[in-house]
């Protein structure tokens, strides 16, 4: 299994760096407007367009390879041409930079240049790992940061040494963020609170208007969003740091926030923050050498995680009609997702099924029963003279 780590490391921004950031940037957003009007989407292909010219603004070979294969993965995700901002420069080691004794060197329009850094004691232990494709930018605050991407892979032994077949599932939620399947509850009570906070607090500076509303509302911006990563962060490291098994498995949700189900449904979607706590819980359980698996969550709070059958939730209570079974139904779907037949039950329950009693006329049992005589005949083995 190979683990993936970023390091974020501030480093000097000096006039070499900054200057070759500009720089990369007018050659990025060139690459971008030519793949664009040549509706080219592949960098090999960008390539005989846009090199020589990166190269005559300055650009050291790799760094122009490097916006090349940028700038097509951007216009590949766009919907309309995109517009460069704030840049990110793409740094290959160790062609284009390379680091040794506390010291990074990077590739700039200047030739190389060698930085000091720090190691924070949090990131030491990655530095003997192997350095991916790494990014180096400059924030809204002027400061600098060297994104460090360090890869490795976990070999049998050093993976995790429980030798039982133990799946954990966690069901991600509104009211409770996270509920494990051994029955840990991780409630939003909290997060709920600072929410209505900031947004109350957001909603007076902005109908005020003022200048010095505008310096608070500035001020104040990014809290919030630090204080879910810590609060996402304590959750993960809870849940993987507690958890003894091999496997850990919760729902897919791509796309959930495209569906419209209210304007305050809606507005509490779009800040659940489901995506960044998945993420801690899948990079800390890697580390660990724990599998995770994403799946469908078709119907996981709605079968009974007893019998499997289809039974009904009502708030946060779930029975089941087969079985007479009762739990809570965000535990009830977290073990749901540690059932080893999941997709099964899943697919069972999505089979169509016709019940004769909800036909009210005869025409309509008719119709009922040539769908099935067919469906029937075309199952028949046939029998090759």
């Amino acid at each position: 299994m190979r683990t993936t780590v970023t390091a974020k490391i501030r480093i000097k921004a000096t006039l070499e760096i900054v200057k070759t950031l500009n720089i990369y940037g007018r050659g990025l957003q060139f690459c971008i407007d030519t793949a664009w009007d040549k509706h080219i989407r592949n960098n090999i292909k960008l390539h005989p367009f846009v090199y020589q010219h990166l190269r005559d603004i300055g650009l050291q070979s790799q760094l122009a390879v490097a916006c090349i294969k940028q700038a097509c993965g951007m216009v590949k995700k766009a919907k309309s041409k995109p517009i460069i901002n704030r840049v990110s420069m793409r740094y290959n080691f160790p062609r284009s930079a390379s680091f040794k004794n506390n010291v990074l060197s990077l590739a700039t329009v200047k030739g190389r240049v060698k930085i000091p850094f720090t190691i924070p004691d949090c990131y030491k232990e990655y530095f003997s790992w192997n350095v991916k494709e790494s990014l180096l930018r400059i924030d809204k605050k002027g400061r600098c940061f060297f994104l460090f991407t360090f890869s490795k892979e976990i070999s049998a032994t050093e993976q995790n040494s429980c030798s039982q077949n133990i799946v954990l599932g966690i069901d991600l939620g509104v009211n409770n963020l996270a509920v494990c399947s051994d029955g840990r509850f991780y409630n939003s009570t909290k997060v709920k609170q600072i929410k209505r906070k900031f947004k109350y607090l957001r909603g007076k500076l902005q109908a005020k208007g003022t200048r010095s509303s505008r310096r608070l509302l500035k001020k104040i911006s990014g809290r919030e969003q630090r204080f879910m990563a810590w609060y996402n962060h304590n959750i993960s490291k809870d849940i993987v740091s507690n958890f003894d098994g091999n496997k850990i498995v919760m729902e897919n949700l791509k796309g959930i926030r495209k569906q419209r189900k209210g304007k305050r449904m809606n507005w509490i979607l779009s800040n659940w923050s489901f995506f960044q706590l998945q993420s801690f819980i899948q990079y800390k359980a890697e580390r660990k050498g724990i599998v995770v698996d994403r799946v469908k969550p078709n119907y996981t709070s709605k079968i009974c995680s007893k019998c499997g059958h289809l039974g009904s939730r009502s708030k946060h209570n779930f029975s089941c009609l087969h079985c007479g079974f009762s739990l809570n139904a965000d535990l009830n779907a977290s073990r749901n997702l540690a059932h080893p037949m999941l997709v099964e039950r899943q697919a069972s329950v999505t089979k169509p099924y016709i019940q004769m009693d909800d036909f009210k006329s005869n025409s309509q049992v008719a119709i009922a029963n040539d769908i099935m005589d067919n469906q029937s005949e075309s199952v028949k083995p046939h029998t090759s003279v």
